[in-house]
């Protein structure tokens, strides 16, 4: 009986110990010159969880004895090593020529493909061995910043496919999300608004009341003259009335409606339109988003740069963000109408820090939303770059809803750019942030062969897009350009 005990103890003890999470780090180094390799991907097998190496090599992530941490990067032989009982886990990566002869389109078997070119279709060998054989500071790094138009992506604008989004509510692994972050969005109503000689109002305040007279939601009418608001934004919708107010010039304008109304139009007196526009970018700057963060900075400077040719009244705004703990948490740029001095400050970023999977992207839009935005802007959005979703605590719970909030009364759309690594929490959660912000989602694809695995979208179909060209294309919708 004594001997069974402490075979319990012991067995017990060693399965506490397998279980637990301590910190391991090392260096990665290449074979050919002993240099220390940066921006090398270290993912716990099977998990999304990972960091990439700083400019010294060095990494540093929480794992279990029992788990395996493989390294990859671009253009070298992918290794894994079993953590163990090992607490320093250093690699050194053997070039490998053999993968950088062509990257080819794979794409989604449900997926349309847009016209993509070579650029995309087919990127040779010795236009990626020039970019991974400078040496800075005796660190083997990117000579120099990747092509644009190399990054493929795809939208789902579930405001536009609203039965499929109602259908993928039902399902139970987004109920738990949805009552986690509570969340609704099931129930809405389009208010469409003109002048009397038909012409669409923008930044016209709606405001939607419940019966008991308790607002739910103010939101804008973009330059179309439309908004949609929604009776269940945060509770299930259970009222037979409610109350639209309208508010232009210190006018108050009401009408009851019934639940059945599900768009409703007005005529209100004509007003002067702006042609200002706002855009930020508030990007994921954690480790994680190391094995993207090069091309998405290149992409991101040919469509500011198109912004810029296309659009004459703009600003432009970067936010970055990484976690508690890491050398910064949020590192903000106001908005800006030099686009030259916004490609001077992204061309200065980079990504690192992280360890965990969730990052503060509560942080990252409590800043933004807090920016100088132009109230009477004709177009406001928020691209918001991430792979991994907020800490999920009571408080954040909170802080995320006053910001949604926030975006809702400013007018701001909010459109997720969703990099590998992300999980089916991250993008229901995002899908979640445009459908209430009236923005649309956008996800990055395999299709390029560039970064780690990206998940396969929850969606009938979608079209294969280069991300710039995506991105481009969404700005000038939702600024009312004709290109």
């Amino acid at each position: 009986m004594k001997a069974l005990l402490t075979f319990i103890i012991v067995l017990t003890t060693s399965i506490q110990i397998q279980g637990q999470e301590r910190l391991i780090s090392g260096k990665v180094t290449s074979a050919s010159d002993n240099l220390p390799l940066a921006g090398v991907n270290v993912l716990i097998k099977g998990t999304s969880k990972g960091v990439t190496t700083d400019f010294e090599g060095l990494y540093k992530i929480k794992a279990k004895l029992t788990d395996i941490l493989v390294f990859t990067y671009l253009g070298f032989v992918t290794q894994e090593k079993k953590v163990g009982t090992l607490n320093t886990i250093s690699v050194v990566l053997e070039e490998d020529t053999s993968s950088l002869d062509e990257i080819v389109i794979k794409g989604y078997g449900t997926a349309k493909k847009r016209e993509i070119t070579s650029a995309v279709a087919a990127v040779k060998s010795e236009s990626v061995s020039s970019k991974l054989s400078g040496k800075v500071s005796g660190v083997k790094i990117n000579s120099q910043e990747p092509q644009s138009g190399l990054l493929t992506a795809g939208e789902i604008n579930d405001l536009e496919k609203w039965s499929e989004w109602k259908k993928n509510l039902k399902k139970d692994e987004y109920k738990e999300i949805q009552q986690n972050w509570n969340f609704y969005l099931e129930n809405k109503i389009q208010i469409a608004i003109n002048d009397n000689k038909g012409l669409p109002l923008n930044n016209i305040k709606v405001s939607l009341f419940n019966e008991s007279n308790q607002l739910i939601m103010t939101a804008r009418t973009d330059f179309t003259g439309e908004v949609t608001l929604f009776k269940d934004l945060n509770q299930k919708c259970e009222g037979e009335y409610y109350t639209l107010q309208i508010q232009q010039n210190k006018r108050i304008f009401g009408k009851k409606i019934t639940n059945t109304y599900e768009r409703i139009e007005f005529t209100l007196d004509a007003q002067s339109q702006s042609n200002d526009i706002d855009v930020m970018f508030t990007i994921d700057a954690t480790g994680s988003m190391g094995d993207e963060i090069d091309y998405l900075k290149s992409e991101l400077k040919n469509i500011i740069t198109r912004l810029d040719k296309s659009i004459d009244n703009k600003r432009v705004a970067l936010t970055f963000y990484r976690d508690f703990g890491d050398a910064y948490v949020v590192r903000d740029f106001d908005f800006n109408s030099d686009i030259n001095a916004v490609k001077d400050i992204l061309s200065h970023q980079g990504a690192g820090g992280g360890g965990d999977y969730e990052e503060a992207v509560e942080q990252a839009l409590k800043v933004s939303m807090s920016k100088k935005w132009n109230a009477n802007a004709k177009a406001k959005l928020l691209f918001l770059l991430l792979d991994a979703p907020p800490h999920f605590t009571k408080e954040n719970v909170a802080i995320i809803k006053e910001q949604i909030k926030l975006a809702q009364e400013k007018g701001i759309k909010i459109i997720p750019i969703v990099a590998s690594g992300a999980d089916k929490n991250v993008e229901f959660l995002m899908r979640f942030f445009s459908v209430s912000t009236n923005g649309t989602y956008v996800f990055i694809t395999d299709d390029s062969g560039i970064g780690n695995p990206h998940l396969k979208p929850s969606t009938d179909n979608f079209e294969v897009e280069k991300l710039n060209d995506l991105i481009v294309r969404l700005i000038e919708k939702y600024s009312g350009v004709v290109s």
